[in-house]
């Protein structure tokens, strides 16, 4: 991969940003992309820019420099600016936050801290991230018991209608005693919708339910004001959308609640405060977390906040409508409100099994480099695409007609090994 010295970096990206188009093919040089890759799958694992990833080489340096003034003191102070400039920008306490290595972590925080009594009850809803899931089995078996943990399942239409979901999580609290704490998706994974999770919170604090927030795809993605959601955990990667270098995750606890909650491994921070807890885990690179400050100045070259979210939030909305109408299929979800920078598209009809639908994967991958997540949700078999804005919807159709041909493909062998 040919590297570029930071000041022909900053000059490339001026060129670029004063250009008539903003968004798109234009942006690529930014990005460390393959060009034979088409990354419609940019949500999985994000993309840092190459200011970042020239700012990660220069923290890293420093640290090789002087580790004993870097761990001791320089890194610190770092941490301690970096704290101020994300708070801002999601909009709470700087000491209400702290960074882990991605929301697997603040997740598994959050849920082996709290204690609950035998007759207190976890929900969830069958949307969650599989590692979410799969921290509420370990709980439930290592911390509470099965009981205790209870999953409400939601289809195609309580995913996009507050109300209804609202009403059938009610139906579900009615036939259960002491509900103590609720998990949800602020945009899921797979399917990707994005929930009403500003009405959800006050609800079920109107019932004295805590509230856990898993905002994995949340941040760079969509505004995030924590103030305003007033949530009582709140877990989101930088990675994914903000293009910080892989990996960090943003942890904000409610002030009252902090006590409660301690990291996953334990070290000399501990019983002292919530931020020292967090902050010393042991030796690391926090280079990775320290460009989260560099990502937020790289989006300000682009264009501002709302611009981008705007950009995102339209490209997957069409690119929904362009796949539906090339695959004569449908959206999951139609109203533009349960949409972020990620939209569901019922696969070509050919695609109707599991087996099918492995085989599809397997064939993009194999043969054509490109990854496209799937999912069978309520019976029907959908891919999940990401808008970002190094992207058109040029590219998009290039991937449609892609699966059309492989698909058309897999037909033809399936004729065949069944005239054997």
């Amino acid at each position: 991969m040919k590297t570029f010295p930071f000041a022909s970096l900053f000059l490339l990206l001026l060129s670029i940003c004063s250009s008539a188009q903003s968004f798109g093919h234009s942006l690529l040089p930014l990005f460390s992309l393959d060009p034979s890759y088409v990354n419609v799958n940019h949500g999985s694992y994000g993309s840092a820019s190459k200011y970042v990833q020239e700012k990660l080489r220069e923290y890293q340096m420093k640290a090789e420099l002087n580790p004993d003034r870097w761990y001791r003191i320089d890194v610190q102070l770092e941490m301690n600016k970096l704290r101020e400039k994300l708070s801002a920008y999601v909009n709470c306490d700087p000491d209400d936050l702290v960074i882990v290595d991605n929301a697997s972590a603040g997740i598994n925080s959050i849920l082996k801290s709290l204690k609950f009594r035998s007759n207190e009850t976890i929900l969830y809803y069958n949307v969650a991230y599989g590692m979410v899931k799969l921290t509420l089995q370990y709980v439930s078996t290592e911390i509470f018991t099965q009981e205790q943990i209870v999953q409400i399942d939601l289809d195609h239409q309580t995913i996009q209608n507050t109300e209804l979901l609202l009403k059938t999580t009610q139906d579900a609290i009615s036939k259960i005693a002491n509900v103590k704490l609720i998990v949800f998706d602020h945009i899921s994974s797979l399917p990707s919708v994005r929930f009403d999770v500003e009405t959800m919170i006050k609800y079920f604090r109107g019932k004295g339910i805590l509230t856990l927030v898993d905002g994995a795809h949340a941040l760079g993605g969509i505004e995030l004001d924590l103030k305003k959601l007033d949530p009582d955990f709140y877990v989101t990667n930088t990675h994914k959308w903000l293009y910080t270098q892989r990996s960090s995750c943003l942890v904000y606890v409610r002030k009252d609640l902090q006590k409660l909650i301690h990291p996953i491994i334990t070290s000399f921070g501990y019983l002292q405060s919530f931020q020292s807890e967090f902050f010393w885990l042991g030796t690391r690179d926090y280079s990775a977390y320290l460009t989260i400050s560099d990502a937020i100045d790289f989006r300000r070259t682009i264009a501002n906040e709302s611009e981008i979210f705007a950009y995102n939030h339209q490209l997957a909305i069409q690119t929904g409508t362009l796949l539906a109408r090339l695959w004569n299929s449908s959206t999951l979800t139609t109203d533009e409100r349960y949409i972020s920078t990620m939209n569901n598209i019922e696969l070509p009809a050919f695609i109707n099994t599991t087996e099918k639908m492995n085989d599809l994967y397997q064939k993009l991958i194999n043969e054509h480099n490109i990854f496209l997540p799937m999912i069978e949700f309520d019976k029907k078999f959908y891919c999940r695409i990401s808008a970002q804005i190094y992207m058109e919807l040029s590219d998009y159709e290039k991937v449609g007609h892609i699966v059309l041909n492989a698909v058309s493909t897999m037909k033809f062998q399936r004729k065949i090994t069944n005239m054997n």
